[in-house]
C-alpha cells in the first residue's frame, strides 16, 4: 500500500510540474503515472548503483556530499526517464533541476511525514 501511495504522490507531483513549469511536457495526464512508476522502478534498481558511485566523492568532501546525494540521484534518474519515455519531455536544464528539486522535496516530505507529528 505504501508503494502505491508513493507512486501516486509522485504522479501528482509530475502532473503539477507539467502544469506549473513550461519546461516539463506530458502527452496526457495518465502519462504522469507511467513517469512515476518508471522513476520509482529506476530508483529501486539503479539508485543504489548511483549512490555507490558517489561514495568516493563523499569521502573526499568529508561527508558534505551526503546532503546532496539524493538530489543528484533524482536528477540523473529523471533525466533517464525523459530519455526513455516519448510521452514525457524535459526541455531544459533549468526545468530538470527544478523538477528534481520538487521531486526530492516531495519524497522527503512523504518519507518523513510520519515523524513530523
Amino acid at each position: 500500500m505504501h508503494i502505491i501511495l508513493h507512486v501516486g504522490v509522485l504522479a501528482l507531483t509530475v502532473l503539477a510540474l507539467s502544469r506549473a513549469t513550461s519546461g516539463v511536457w506530458l502527452k496526457n495526464p495518465p502519462a504522469a503515472i507511467t513517469v512515476a512508476a518508471l522513476f520509482s522502478l529506476l530508483n529501486w534498481s539503479l539508485g543504489w548503483l548511483l549512490r555507490l558511485l558517489l561514495v568516493v566523492p563523499t569521502i573526499l568532501t568529508l561527508g558534505l556530499l551526503l546532503l546532496f546525494t539524493t538530489y543528484i540521484v533524482n536528477t540523473v534518474l529523471l533525466w533517464l526517464v525523459d530519455k526513455l519515455l516519448a510521452s514525457f519531455e524535459i526541455k531544459s536544464l533549468r526545468a530538470l533541476l527544478l523538477s528534481s528539486s520538487a521531486i526530492t522535496l516531495v519524497n522527503w516530505l512523504f518519507h518523513f511525514a510520519p515523524y513530523l507529528r
